[in-house]
């Protein structure tokens, strides 16, 4: 079911080694909606030092971002529990 949301994930260092976001969306967010979030992380000062960036809020130059769609489903495993 969509709830027009979005689920913000941050990392210090992600698959490149630098600072990543990953932005999950339900389907029918806007891209405008896209950009007001993307503009609501890279601004918040406080947030940018905790991933270990220091440029301004209208810059978003050192942070990749993966934009995509949430599923669905989501199966959390306990690697413990299966022998993993």
């Amino acid at each position: 079911m969509a709830t027009n949301s979005a689920e913000i994930r941050l990392t210090k260092s992600g698959p490149n080694g630098t600072p990543h976001a990953e932005i999950l969306v339900d389907n029918g967010v806007s891209t405008t909606q896209l950009g007001s979030i993307i503009q609501q992380v890279t601004r918040d000062k406080d947030l940018m030092r905790k991933i270990g960036l220091k440029a301004c809020g209208a810059c978003k130059s050192g942070l990749d971002f993966n934009i995509r769609n949430r599923f669905d489903w989501v199966i959390n495993v306990d690697l413990k529990k299966i022998g993993g």
